[in-house]
């Protein structure tokens, strides 16, 4: 390679690298700022509540009602599941025979999206479309579909032992 040509290379080479590297610097500091902003608004958040609120605050409840909501605020099939409750769905993802028959949906309360025919929950007269507003004189507002489906497999499941 002529000296020429070396030259014209590392001419050509030198601003090229030298803008990947500074633009790659440059880009993940942006992102950086812009991912964590949220995170500083949230911890600052925090901040407040624990030094200022009337009350001495339960964190654990506090950041459990801050994972609820972060998950339920995506969409209406999204849930926050604590690890027990994540492991007892993923265990249980065939019907079993404390199955009610129901397909759910959350607009802010449970809503059925279908009760299949012949299923417990047919019988029982729940169609597309009806709201459910407690289960055992608790809310449903407050109750994701995938605690609900626990909550039913374990009380059917309860009952039936039981008789």
């Amino acid at each position: 390679m002529t000296s020429r040509t070396r030259v014209w290379v590392l001419a050509i080479s030198t601003p090229v690298i030298a803008f990947a590297l500074i633009g790659g610097y440059l880009g993940q500091a942006m992102t950086r700022d812009d991912t964590y902003q949220h995170l500083r608004v949230f911890e600052d958040v925090v901040s407040l509540v624990l030094n200022n609120y009337v009350e001495e605050v339960d964190v654990k409840k506090a950041m459990k009602g801050a994972m609820n909501g972060l998950a339920d605020n995506l969409d209406s099939d999204s849930a926050f599941l604590p690890p027990a409750l994540a492991s007892a769905y993923e265990s249980s993802s065939a019907a079993g025979p404390a199955d009610v028959g129901l397909e759910l949906s959350r607009q802010y309360y449970l809503r059925v999206v279908s009760a299949r025919d012949g299923s417990p929950a047919a019988k029982a007269g729940l169609r597309t479309g009806d709201f459910i507003r407690a289960i055992d004189k608790r809310s449903t507002k407050d109750i994701s579909v995938y605690e609900v489906t626990a909550f039913c497999t374990d009380s059917r499941a309860r009952r039936s032992r039981s008789s």
